[in-house]
């Protein structure tokens, strides 16, 4: 039920925001604030049926194996999506961009993260946690407003993406080194995992992919070749988690792979009809429910409402200015510069993991490791949120 009535809401608050000229990615992650909302109050509130009944109240979880398997799904589709937009060349000519802006979106968030930290009475290895939070970057709504707008194969668009596969690689290596630490063995292994992953399924297959893709020609059978593109999209997904990276840049390196082939034009709409008609919105309507799935003090943004404030504003900083002149070292305007700031501000996935990680491995105890936990969850959803505004008005 959840499923049908997060569709619902997704379509009607995305066609809302889309009349309102915004990107409809903002309506869908707003309707599953709102539906978790709703559900809550319906479940738990005062006026509620089963508050006043004698009926045991349902255990409430917006994390349940079926929804969270769908939402995943759908950002895999996203990022499959973009690989099958975004030619291969394209990439190759903004790789040395893409390069640029990843090292200025690392180290000024990085330090700028580190030196916040140490200025609200932080322990350094606590500091450095936050300064990791603060490198990761989510292309998952950056993506989608970029394919609103059309701009996705830009060089603007393909730097953003190599940057934030760049960014990811590199966020998981450092936090292998500071999770590991005396351990240089561990650093050594993930990194060895990550070139081997990329050297199997990016530089081998670009040599025998379109071979694999030739029985899709062969199997007479309706719509054979979508499945077998679908197939490599969840393989290359299952080896990039296994290799130590998001599954989303599995996805992102089959749609590039596939994209090459002559054939590919057969599939990107049978793609985007299940995409778009499934799975993605119900990923951004999981990402508005996430934030009462998370165990959420609110009370305590009130003691930490400075940190909270400080922490956003660095976080956006760091990446239009560090990204920014990364970009602009690399030849790119000054309006091409902003806009790839601007689209890799969002942060989700990798920084609520860091930060999680930290947590269970000890390096946040007590109080500090409520208030970082806290002070990320609000700053992937305010990223998130503005990033779309942002974009458009960069455009």
């Amino acid at each position: 039920m959840l499923i049908a009535i997060g569709l619902i809401f997704a379509r009607i608050f995305g066609y809302l925001f889309h009349r309102l000229k915004q990107s409809p990615v903002i309506g869908e992650i707003i309707a599953g604030i709102i539906l978790g909302g709703l559900i809550l109050a319906f479940f738990y509130g005062e006026n509620s049926y089963f508050y006043y009944s004698n009926l045991p109240l349902p255990q409430l979880d917006f994390k349940s194996i079926e929804f969270t398997f769908l939402t995943e799904i759908g950002i895999l589709f996203l990022l499959f999506i973009s690989g099958l937009e975004v030619r291969l060349s394209h990439l190759r000519k903004t790789e040395k961009a893409s390069s640029y802006v990843a090292i200025g979106g690392i180290i000024l968030p990085l330090i700028l993260g580190i030196l916040s930290g140490l200025l609200f009475g932080f322990e350094l290895i606590e500091s450095i946690v936050i300064g990791l939070i603060l490198i990761a970057t989510s292309v998952g709504v950056t993506v989608r407003t970029l394919m609103d707008l059309h701009v996705l194969d830009s060089d603007v668009g393909s730097t953003i993406l190599g940057g934030a596969v760049i960014d990811d690689v590199v966020g998981i290596i450092l936090l292998a080194f500071v999770l590991g630490i005396g351990s240089i063995m561990t650093v050594v292994w993930t990194g060895l995992r990550i070139a081997i992953f990329f050297f199997v399924f990016l530089y081998l297959g670009l040599k025998v992919i379109d071979k694999i893709l030739d029985l899709g020609e062969k199997i007479h059978l309706s719509k054979a070749f979508l499945s077998i593109s679908l197939a490599i999209l969840f393989i290359y997904s299952f080896f990039a988690h296994k290799a130590g990276i998001a599954g989303i840049i599995g996805a992102f390196v089959a749609g590039i792979l596939i994209g090459q082939n002559v054939r590919s034009s057969k599939i990107i709409d049978d793609v985007k009809a299940i995409g778009y008609g499934f799975f993605i919105p119900l990923f951004f309507v999981g990402v508005g429910l996430s934030l009462w799935a998370v165990n959420l003090d609110i009370s305590l943004i009130t003691t930490i409402g400075v940190i909270l404030i400080v922490i956003i504003i660095v976080s956006i900083v760091g990446k239009i200015v560090g990204c920014g002149i990364g970009a602009k070292l690399a030849g790119m305007s000054n309006k091409e510069s902003l806009q790839i700031g601007v689209g890799m501000i969002p942060r989700m996935e990798l920084a609520l993991i860091i930060a999680t990680a930290a947590i269970s491995r000890g390096l946040l105890v007590g109080d500090v490791a409520h208030q970082i936990l806290v002070v990320t969850v609000l700053l992937t959803f305010i990223t998130t949120l503005i990033t779309p505004v942002l974009i458009k008005a960069s455009f």
